[in-house]
């Protein structure tokens, strides 16, 4: 973009350019912008005419915004939140404001740390909505986008345009049923490792987004199970693909099987398993929340992670 182009650079433009973002389709971003589909490709004409760049190509998903698009996205939205800010001069109240919001985390997350959320939000926020989504391929786009609010997860690794808040961290412990014969006669850490093993799968570095640009490194949770040692080459007979499926399993077999301490202790104060202290445990998994850089404290996104660490602190 040019010094020429800039002065003579419609606000409005910006305007159309963040909704598209967040969209992928021109209709939809019409509607929310009170404009028909030909004003919006109008505008879309004018700002890649402006910017020098095509911002957006059509892909199966809709329109997806192209590297330059993507480097100007935090820019662009930051700007207009303080333009708005400006003119406004309000704060998000959720006891007032209506906002949804979007938070990709795996079902751990949602299942440990969710109720506590969901309590927070039905007492304070009565016109506040929280969707909670799978982690999928694409989401490291749409939290650049706007689509998406927050991804909650273990991370490896967080490019720079992203901010990270650490929420809690969590150990595995080994699990077998409640009846188990070992419980009565006392867990011994030889025979515990001569016990069939279950395995969880998932991989070391299994992030559904890694074949995007910049991604988050996430690491899943279903991982831990080659951190934990216990005995060598130990008989594996099953792998499931989730630490629920497990909880199931190990509850209805002599199988043992390393799993979150948190998901874990739920199913032992209900009676279901036995939880066995491992003997040489790594150290814990950090879990964080990971934003836009540009996510003001007093913007409905820094609200929500006050919000996540409030429930976080529960844990």
């Amino acid at each position: 973009m040019n010094v020429v182009n800039f002065r003579n650079a419609d606000l409005n433009l910006f305007r159309v350019f963040v909704t598209l973002l967040e969209e992928k389709n021109a209709t939809r971003a019409g509607e929310r912008l009170g404009l028909s589909q030909s004003a919006v490709s109008h505008s879309l004409r004018r700002l890649r005419e402006m910017v020098g760049d095509d911002l957006f190509v059509r892909g199966q998903t809709g329109l997806r915004p192209t590297p330059r698009a993507l480097e100007i996205a935090d820019t662009a939205r930051t700007a207009l939140k303080l333009l708005e800010t400006a003119v406004t001069n309000q704060r998000f109240d959720p006891a007032l404001d209506t906002h949804t919001f979007n938070i990709a985390a795996g079902t751990y997350i949602s299942y440990v740390l969710g109720p506590l959320i969901a309590e927070r939000v039905i007492a304070t926020a009565p016109n506040v909505q929280i969707h909670f989504h799978n982690l999928y391929a694409g989401m490291t786009e749409d939290l650049d986008t706007g689509r998406l609010d927050m991804v909650i997860g273990c991370f490896e690794a967080i490019p720079g345009r992203f901010s990270y808040s650490p929420l809690f961290e969590e150990t595995g412990v080994w699990v077998l049923r409640a009846d188990h014969p070992m419980v009565a006669s006392g867990v011994d850490y030889d025979t515990l490792a001569r016990l069939p093993r279950l395995g969880v799968s998932g991989g070391g570095n299994d992030d559904p987004d890694r074949t995007s640009a910049g991604h988050l490194g996430l690491r899943r949770v279903t991982s831990w199970g080659d951190t934990y040692a216990l005995g060598e080459s130990p008989y594996q007979p099953f792998t499931v693909q989730d630490s629920f499926s497990a909880m199931n399993m190990v509850g209805r077999s002599d199988m043992t099987c390393i799993l979150p301490r948190r998901l874990a202790q739920l199913a032992a104060d209900r009676g279901k398993v036995f939880m066995v202290e491992p003997p040489n445990a790594p150290p814990p998994m950090p879990f964080g929340a990971v934003l836009r850089a540009s996510d003001a404290a007093d913007s409905p996104n820094g609200w929500l992670l006050d919000l996540c660490r409030e429930a976080a602190a529960q844990l």
